[in-house]
């Protein structure tokens, strides 16, 4: 399944879960429970990113990885996530690691916006596909603010959409740009 299909199928479960989610089950943020006061989560991130590097290699990658995140309720919540990917080419092969720490907070007036900033750390490498040898590899940090939607579908499960942007300070190849993230997290909303 190439990237394009990927997002195309991302788009139309929003579409079809938006209907269900604005009659959905009421969030914990939402209903202002006494005595409730953790909240959490765990669960696969999918995430759209565009690359290039050297010799005018790149395209649309897709990382998969995962999430989790705690905190208290109305308060802003921390948490870590992962992701890797390979994009490959006729005669080149690039990976790609991202790990970082989340922070992320609703907007009060509606739990089912968020925003999130994450900053962290990766690692890349550009290597040819058949020999395996590496043409250019190295470490990077990153920043992304991201803005997401909440489409809660049960009481503990959850799917988020983001739409951010990475700052990212790698050299040889660019990691900067675009950030589009599907998460389905299983907890306590």
């Amino acid at each position: 399944m190439n990237n394009k299909t990927l997002l195309l199928l991302t788009l139309m479960v929003m579409l079809l879960t938006a209907c269900q989610a604005a009659t959905g089950p009421t969030l914990l943020m939402e209903k202002r429970p006494q005595g409730m006061d953790f909240t959490g989560g765990i669960g696969p991130v999918v995430k759209y990113k565009q690359i290039s590097a050297q010799d005018n290699f790149g395209g649309d990658m897709t990382l998969w990885g995962v999430r989790f995140f705690g905190g208290r309720l109305r308060d802003p919540e921390l948490g870590l996530i992962y992701t890797t990917g390979t994009l490959t080419g006729r005669a080149l092969e690039f990976n790609l690691d991202m790990a970082g720490l989340t922070l992320e907070d609703s907007f009060r007036e509606d739990a089912r916006v968020k925003w999130r900033a994450t900053l962290g750390g990766g690692n890349y490498k550009l290597r040819t596909s058949t020999g395996g040898l590496v043409r250019t590899k190295g470490s990077f940090t990153w920043f992304e603010p991201m803005i997401l939607g909440v489409l809660p579908m049960t009481r503990h499960i959850v799917l988020e959409f983001g739409v951010g942007y990475t700052f990212a300070g790698a050299t040889g190849v660019r990691i900067e740009g675009l950030a589009l993230q599907c998460e389905l997290l299983m907890g306590k909303f």
